[in-house]
């Protein structure tokens, strides 16, 4: 082992005490800068901090104030909260007035929603008021038929036949010139008498009834119910006439000329048949196959409504074809007694039918159908109209036909 350098030693004993004298000083320059680290980055985060409120803060503040502004006062609320009742009522008060439409006065309350007794009788009593009803329509709208061609001849005989004179102050008078003005004068005697043409014959139902075979108590009620039907709606065609002819002093006059026909059929085979077809009886529409014509209005039945095509055929000035159209469109009213025809009579109003196909055409005087009918010296037209009229199937609910609603077969679980 070599000999140690004291020299050497004492050397480097004075650097590591120098060093030791440094490292006494780091701890405090360590410390000082560690805290000068942290307050810059506090001061960077608060920056940040700072940026962030002001960019997040500031818009929520303006968001909130905005709804504070636009906050309803107590008095819009109110008047948002009586106008929201307003609605209500609104609504309630159009579902109550559809209803109200399909309330009506029945000819018979003997038999919906089933008949009281099971005699034949009672559909014959029912079939006798359709006719009735049907005549006091007809004389309400002071309606009257052209003469027959026998009555014609019988008139024109007694004046030249026997030279006897005349009837009702005709000239007697012989030779073909003398009997066309013999037709003449009472073919317009008979349109003065007259503000409509029309006869019970030419209303569909009316043969139907003066005609009817009693075959079952289920059909039987059928029959009635859809008649019944029918009925309101040859009802609304007569009224639309009278409105229309209010005034007149006979057909010349008269805006409605003729009622060449109402029913069930396309106006086609309502002049082919007057009214007397086992088709031409009213029945729900519920499949497009069964519409008289294509429906502009897409309407079938549904849970809702039901649904009836019918047919006018008129003879009507040509000034008064819209009117015509119009008026069969518009607002009437009705009488509703209850569904048992006891209670006191309310006054309602209904607007239930719609056109979906016209057609008009020129009238030739000389023409086999019109040669006895005297129009009056403005132009006439014949108009031929395809009708749908709406029931509100809640307005008559409690007096539907039980043989009219479904039925469960146990057996299959279907309904037939």
């Amino acid at each position: 082992m070599g000999k140690i350098d004291l020299s050497q030693l004492t050397g480097l004993l004075k650097r590591v005490g120098a060093l030791r004298s440094y490292a006494a000083m780091l701890w405090p320059g360590a410390i000082v800068l560690a805290g000068l680290l942290v307050l810059a980055a506090a001061l960077l985060m608060g920056i940040s901090l700072k940026q962030k409120i002001k960019e997040e803060s500031i818009p929520m503040a303006t968001t909130v104030q905005s709804l504070l502004d636009s906050a309803p006062a107590l008095k819009q609320v109110e008047e948002e909260r009586r106008y929201e009742d307003a609605y209500e009522r609104d609504a309630n008060l159009i579902m109550r007035l559809s209803m109200q439409t399909t309330q009506r006065e029945l000819l018979d309350y003997n038999i919906f929603p089933q008949p009281k007794d099971t005699s034949a009788l009672l559909f014959t009593r029912f079939g006798n008021r359709f006719r009735q009803q049907v005549e006091g329509l007809i004389a309400q709208v002071k309606g009257g038929n052209c003469p027959s061609e026998e009555e014609l001849q019988t008139s024109v005989a007694k004046v030249t036949g026997a030279g006897r004179g005349s009837p009702a102050g005709l000239p007697s008078t012989t030779g073909p010139s003398e009997e066309s003005m013999i037709t003449e004068q009472i073919c317009q005697r008979r349109a003065e008498a007259a503000s409509v043409y029309t006869s019970a014959e030419d209303t569909s139902g009316y043969g139907f009834w003066s005609e009817y075979q009693y075959s079952s108590l289920e059909e039987g009620v059928k029959d009635c119910w859809f008649w019944q039907l029918g009925y309101w709606i040859i009802e609304d065609v007569f009224t639309t006439v009278e409105h229309l002819n209010a005034g007149s002093s006979g057909v010349n006059s008269s805006p409605v000329k003729r009622i060449m026909g109402i029913g069930f059929v396309t106006p086609d085979k309502l002049h082919a048949a007057g009214g007397k077809t086992p088709q031409d009886k009213p029945k729900y529409v519920t499949r497009p196959e069964e519409q008289l014509t294509m429906s502009l209005t897409g309407r079938l039945g549904n849970e809702s409504i039901d649904v009836v095509h019918f047919s006018v055929v008129a003879v009507v000035s040509v000034n008064a074809i819209i009117p015509f159209m119009q008026e069969l469109c518009s607002e009437k009213e009705h009488r509703f007694t209850g569904n048992t025809g006891e209670n006191s009579a309310q006054s309602y109003k209904h607007n239930q039918i719609s056109i979906l196909e016209s057609r008009v055409t020129a009238i030739r005087p000389e023409a086999p159908g019109h040669l006895r009918y005297r129009y009056g010296q403005e132009p006439v037209a014949e108009v031929e109209l395809i009708c749908e009229y709406l029931f509100n199937k809640k307005g008559y609910e409690p007096i539907y036909p039980e043989v009219l609603k479904p039925k469960t077969e146990p057996a299959a679980g279907g309904v037939y």
